[in-house]
């Protein structure tokens, strides 16, 4: 193989591995219908005063260095998504240590949401910690799945 067939397959490799890298978000004439979906609050206003995610209501985090950390309450032992409209890595955390998530994804197309991570959780107060951020802020919701 010459070096310029090399060259051009290096090329179409590091395209293939940019584009799987990060999914390319649908043009969208109208916002995703989330009524019958866990996250049919995200479309609510932000609480960008509150102190710590309630669940079931949207709010605005500002991060310090591409992290912020709050308290989470869980009142009721289930399945809960943390859904986020930006790149934002996010943990939950018992006693400083990192929980295993039982899932993740994105949200519906045309939705605003970006990410959602799944964790189980039983009664008690955690640590909601997202770090490595790329913007100044995120919009944040975290639901009870049904």
């Amino acid at each position: 193989m010459s070096l310029r067939a090399a060259l051009f397959v290096l090329q179409i490799v590091a395209a293939a591995s940019a584009t799987a890298a990060e999914p390319v978000a649908p043009t969208c004439a109208a916002a995703a219908d989330l009524g019958a979906t866990p996250f049919a609050a995200w479309t609510l206003p932000v609480n960008d005063r509150a102190a710590a995610p309630e669940i079931g209501h949207p709010m605005a985090l500002t991060f310090e260095n591409g992290a912020a950390s709050r308290p989470l309450r869980i009142t009721e032992a289930g399945r809960y998504g943390i859904a986020a409209d930006g790149k934002v890595w996010i943990d939950v955390r018992a006693n400083a240590a990192p929980l295993a998530s039982v899932g993740h994804g994105h949200g519906p197309a045309c939705s605003g949401i970006r990410k959602i991570v799944w964790f189980t959780l039983a009664v008690g107060t955690y640590e909601l910690a997202l770090s490595k951020a790329e913007a100044t802020s995120v919009r944040l919701l975290v639901v009870r799945a049904p």
